[in-house]
């Protein structure tokens, strides 16, 4: 059995494990010095304006998903840090993730949520197409991102 819990401090190291385990099997290197810097400063990227999950598997943190505001104005949220070891993908553990943090998102009142992500990315990009997202030009400065999402809501 899973369940889904918010960030806590205590579960740093962990997380920052798991990740690196995610981008390993991706062929990518963790940079938490830059590119990753939110994974080492998840309470004041994810948790002053948006929620951090972990999904575990008894004791052991094998995913995790983010959600952040990134325009106040017009309250819109980004969904981020969607990853599941690769060893449990196949088990709809994505999609929980990934409707746990619409439903969050839903119920803080925001206006829509956008998501990036990259062409090979099978996984991603099935969630993105049955939660009904649609394509929108580029909103962010992600030099990795090759494609741009958005659900209204």
């Amino acid at each position: 059995m899973v369940t889904i819990k918010t960030y806590d401090p205590s579960m740093q190291e962990a997380i920052e494990k798991c990740y690196k385990t995610c981008l390993d099997a991706l062929g990518w290197e963790y940079h938490p010095e830059d590119r990753h810097n939110d994974m080492v400063n998840i309470e004041e990227v994810y948790m002053r304006r948006g929620c951090f999950w972990c999904l575990f598997h008894g004791d052991e943190i094998i995913g995790m998903a983010a959600a952040r505001c990134i325009d106040e104005k017009n309250n819109i949220v980004e969904l981020k840090r969607l990853y599941v070891l690769p060893q449990y993908h196949g088990n709809g553990y994505g999609d929980y993730l990934f409707t746990n943090a619409l439903d969050y998102v839903r119920a803080q009142g925001y206006k829509a949520v956008r998501l990036d992500t990259q062409l090979d990315r099978a996984a991603s990009l099935h969630l993105i197409e049955k939660h009904q997202f649609r394509r929108i030009e580029q909103y962010n400065d992600n030099e990795f991102a090759e494609l741009f999402f958005e659900l209204k809501l």
